[in-house]
């Protein structure tokens, strides 16, 4: 027992000043969010295509015998570009005004994007590869980005990929400033460590382990005292140690879940990797389109009146089959056939989508307008409705999200996706329920939760550095 006092007492003397940085940028998280530039915010900056005169030159665009996982047609400077991911990963970025590759974002182009719909001036800062707000591993095949100053109340930083011509990232001053004080040491985020993603990942599982096992050891040595304490007493200890152990006894659970659950986020050894059938997402997507798909599509397209507004058009393809998605500047979103004609989903394709993914009757997924316990919006993660849901009665009760425009998968839930939703989202958030996450009795249960378990590892810290300090002395 000595022992295990002892390392209980060095190790929260280490990790315990980390765990009350957990909990203070915990506190953060809860009112601003890690900047993140969603596919729908991302379309909302570009300016509306011009089509006229286009695109008669770019009909020749991708080699007949190319492999084609997706393509969008955009706005770069006032220019319909066509964005080509191959079936090999790599992208390619080409002019369909003459139906040249564009090797490299220019200055002015990118401008030109960072501005988007604002009348705001764009500044330009420089060329960067990464910083703190780019360093995942998402923003490779974009790098390196063009970064740009607006002259806006708000401080906001837009990032343009030079290869790509897309926007990839923006960010307020509001943001930068409260995520380091958040986002940035809850998770460990620190540029230098996570541009390492084997390291940063070491680094998060083995101080969340320690947390782990600092918490376990606290609760069953407050337990133990708790039972041996003197009658009439709440606890054997006196001072500052009083106010570490009773603190430990009422919110040491929640310490030890939280921390158990943190590092279940990143699913450490891939132990909860979602084991959904790819042969069935594969099947319904049907092979990569080819180049001559492509081509004959831009052809076709060349000359469609496109209808006003429209920002994007993208590929869809269903069960190889090539069919588009144009979105317009309300980010409203149209079916269309490779010709340009609006082509929406009938009940029959809702059935033969819902047979090639499994399901053992036709019929058609169910359209559900509010969220489930799967796939709901919450407090700065809002998530599009109305989906189409489909419950496979296989081992798992898969369950499918589907897009109702596109009929391709919003989400996949399975055994283990189920088990990390509960195991994280719901211990770490303690988001089991609408009713529980709903506003403001979930910051008021958080807040009072975080204090108790703040209270918990300062004194823990403390009373760690204060002995540690009396040693050195004598």
């Amino acid at each position: 027992m000595r022992y295990l006092i002892l390392i209980h007492r060095y190790l929260g003397t280490a990790v315990g000043i980390v765990m009350v940085g957990w909990c203070l940028s915990g506190v953060v998280m809860m009112y601003v969010r890690y900047p993140e530039l969603s596919h729908a915010g991302r379309l909302r900056h570009l300016q509306p295509l011009d089509w006229q005169g286009c695109c008669a030159a770019g009909t020749k665009s991708v080699a007949d015998d190319a492999s084609v996982e997706a393509f969008q047609i955009e706005s770069l400077a006032g220019r319909p570009v066509l964005h080509l991911q191959f079936a090999d990963r790599h992208v390619q970025l080409r002019d369909l005004f003459n139906g040249q590759a564009i090797s490299r974002v220019s200055i002015p182009q990118a401008t030109a994007l960072a501005r988007g719909a604002t009348a705001q001036p764009a500044r330009l800062l420089g060329l960067i590869d990464y910083d703190e707000w780019t360093v995942s591993g998402d923003f490779n095949q974009a790098r390196p980005l063009y970064l740009f100053a607006l002259d806006d109340a708000s401080g906001t930083r837009v990032y343009v990929s030079i290869r790509t011509g897309r926007m990839v990232q923006v960010t307020t001053s509001r943001q930068r400033f409260w995520n380091w004080l958040g986002a940035v040491p809850h998770w460990l985020y620190f540029a230098q460590l996570r541009r390492n993603v084997a390291w940063w990942n070491q680094v998060v599982i083995w101080t969340s382990l320690a947390g782990c096992f600092l918490t376990l050891s606290g609760l069953y040595i407050g337990i133990r005292q708790f039972l041996r304490r003197p009658a009439g007493r709440w606890s054997a200890y006196r001072g500052l140690l009083y106010w570490h152990h009773l603190p430990g006894l009422v919110f040491g659970l929640f310490a030890l879940t939280w921390v158990a659950s943190g590092l279940i986020s990143i699913n450490p050894w891939g132990f909860l990797d979602s084991q959904a059938s790819h042969s069935a997402l594969d099947a319904l997507l049907g092979p990569p389109t080819s180049g001559a798909q492509v081509n004959e599509e831009l052809r076709r397209l060349s000359g469609t009146v496109l209808p006003r507004g429209i920002v994007a058009i993208e590929s869809a393809r269903l069960w190889g089959q090539p069919y588009l998605l144009a979105t317009d500047n309300n980010g409203i979103r149209q079916r269309l056939d490779a010709g340009g004609s609006a082509q929406p989903l009938r009940d029959a394709d809702w059935r033969r989508i819902a047979k090639t993914l499994g399901a053992a009757t036709a019929s058609a997924p169910q359209l559900i307008v509010t969220g489930d316990s799967y796939y709901y919006s919450r407090p700065g993660v809002p998530q599009s409705f109305p989906v189409r849901r489909l419950i496979l009665n296989d081992r798992d009760r898969t369950r499918y999200y589907l897009d109702p425009v596109t009929g391709t998968p919003l989400g996949v839930i399975d055994s283990d996706a189920r088990w990390y939703r509960w195991l994280h989202r719901g211990l770490h958030t303690l988001d089991f329920s609408a009713a529980v996450r709903s506003r403001p009795l979930w910051d008021a249960v958080m807040l009072v939760l975080l204090a108790g378990v703040t209270l918990l590892c300062g004194t823990g810290t403390w009373l760690g550095w204060r002995r540690y300090i009396r040693i050195r002395r004598r």
